[in-house]
């Protein structure tokens, strides 16, 4: 039997190009359809979850909890199953969304099936932050607040 010669080294490279050129292949095609779920938000959504926000936003500044609560999509009702606790959750973590003195609606955005909806809001002391909202249609086509994210406000983004 006769033993092959070895590979060029040059084959090897090739190889490892060619392994490396697929993986990241695979790579940008799971970008692009993650990307691709990211879609504007048409007006008609965009304004209906804005007023459940703002409507939100008013309930707590009057202590109208129970209209607050309201707004709070199942998921947030099954952790908080009473107006009180909820109310007694936002006011201890979420102080700039409970006592805001004003807000200003930034970018949105819809990934799947729910929407992103960024708002600075101003707390009591003068202070900013930047929260994002998610929020989901319900079967009765209400929109309801499935989270919040609460950051320090930073300014506009580069």
């Amino acid at each position: 039997m006769q033993n092959k010669p070895p590979n060029p080294p040059f084959f090897e490279d090739f190889k490892a190009v060619i392994v490396a050129l697929v993986i990241f292949a695979a790579a940008g095609l799971i970008g692009i359809k993650a990307f691709a779920q990211d879609m504007p938000v048409p007006a008609a959504e965009s304004s209906a979850t804005q007023a459940v926000i703002a409507d939100q936003l008013q309930a707590f500044r009057s202590k109208d909890h129970a209209r607050a609560y309201s707004h709070a999509a199942p998921n947030i009702k099954g952790y908080f199953d009473t107006v009180d606790k909820f109310a007694a959750m936002v006011s201890r973590g979420y102080g700039a969304i409970y006592s805001s003195r004003n807000h200003v609606f930034g970018r949105n955005t819809i990934i799947n099936k729910e929407i992103y909806q960024e708002v600075i809001i101003t707390d009591r002391h003068g202070n900013q932050w930047q929260a994002v909202y998610t929020l989901k249609q319900q079967e009765d086509g209400s929109w309801k607040i499935t989270g919040v994210k609460m950051n320090p406000y930073k300014g506009a983004a580069v």
